[in-house]
């Protein structure tokens, strides 16, 4: 879209998602201030596309698969990379398989029809180089075989790429990054600041920019560390930062392109509003502060403040992903510095029951229901 045009309801328009690795919880963030405050927007879109990661993030949306969902896969795709020592490209650890294992979970038996017609994969023909752009799907194993194409990035996912229809593709972000950018009512996301509708805005203005499969990307150390990490998963604390972000761009585009109404404004929402749930988990984390010292940089409560602006499913879905991370590094720990091996799995047994218990508090008091959990 152009920047100062305002947005056409009379028109069809696509929402179209970069590749981007791990940085793919931005999107999170955006769908869900888009979704909580002019959810018309991707309920009406004529075409949801997306390259590599993003891909994956529209697949979520034709197949109906909730936010709340894609934002769970995400970290703990995130937090089993992070796991090994040499993160993704420890032997033991197959990105494409994770994303596989979880897509067959996930799905529902009817993906295909639902993301046929609707949904646009980009990939990479090997044979030539060539862009294919799929928007139909036979089956929903088809429908599978496509994404794992359009995620596979050469060695970074192994050197065997994925066939689909008797042909090998690869990462359709090296061909082309953000399928349908190129028409005018075609709304771009991308968590790399350049000039897509909703991205990260730098302070500074930037003279150099690169074009890199149809995405314009300045040149800045803020994307550089971008890049960077959308291959090696940061933190959690990172990854909150980053969902945050995605909301708070995505609701920047709202106002800019006047979609906000005083109806899809929830209260969960109001920027600078605390969140009791992770109000709670704050003073768990201080508790536990002295048994930590010593491993503390790995081992750092969410800030609240991080996630303030998401709405309440979001958050419920951070605190429990932050109370496991807790439990699994310090149930590590124990183990690892315990002069007695089997006492020391006694305590953290002990310590791993308490913090359960105490997850259920936390979504207690971020005013969800015990039916939903």
């Amino acid at each position: 879209m152009k920047p100062d045009k305002m947005f056409n309801w009379v028109e069809e328009w696509n929402i179209s998602f970069a590749g981007c690795g791990f940085r793919s919880i931005y999107y999170v963030g955006a769908l869900s201030c888009i979704l909580e405050r002019a959810p018309q927007l991707v309920h009406g879109a004529s075409k949801i596309c997306g390259s590599s990661s993003g891909c994956l993030v529209a697949a979520a949306l034709t197949a109906g698969i909730p936010i709340e969902q894609l934002c769970a896969d995400i970290l703990t795709t995130a937090k089993e990379a992070r796991k090994h020592t040499l993160g993704v490209f420890h032997p033991t650890f197959s990105l494409l398989r994770t994303v596989r294992d979880s897509l067959l979970e996930k799905l529902p038996e009817d993906a295909h029809l639902r993301a046929s017609g609707r949904l646009c994969v980009s990939l990479t023909r090997i044979a030539d180089g060539k862009n294919v752009l799929v928007s139909e799907f036979a089956s929903r194993e088809e429908l599978i075989q496509v994404l794992m194409c359009s995620c596979f990035f050469p060695v970074y996912c192994g050197f065997i790429p994925p066939s689909y229809r008797g042909m090998r593709y690869m990462d359709g972000a090296l061909s082309n990054m953000m399928p349908l950018s190129e028409q005018r009512n075609t709304i771009t996301v991308a968590p790399f600041s350049g000039e897509s509708d909703i991205c990260p805005r730098e302070g500074s203005y930037n003279f150099f920019e690169v074009h890199y499969g149809n995405v314009s990307i300045q040149v800045n150390t803020g994307n550089v560390y971008r890049v960077c990490t959308s291959f090696l998963p940061p933190r959690l604390e990172k990854l909150a930062e980053i969902c945050h972000n995605g909301y708070m761009d995505a609701f920047c585009f709202l106002r800019e392109k006047d979609l906000l109404t005083a109806q899809n404004i929830h209260s969960s929402a109001v920027v600078g509003a605390k969140s009791p749930c992770c109000e709670q988990m704050k003073e768990v984390g201080q508790a536990e502060e002295r048994m930590m010292k010593c491993h503390k940089e790995n081992h750092q409560w969410l800030d609240h403040r991080v996630i303030e602006n998401l709405p309440v499913a979001i958050k419920k879905t951070w605190c429990h992903s932050a109370v496991q991370h807790f439990a699994d590094c310090y149930c590590g720990l124990q183990i690892s510095t315990g002069r007695n091996g089997a006492l020391a799995m006694i305590v953290s047994t002990a310590h791993l029951e308490r913090i359960t218990a105490s997850a259920g508090h936390l979504v207690q008091t971020a005013g969800i229901r015990e039916d939903e959990t």
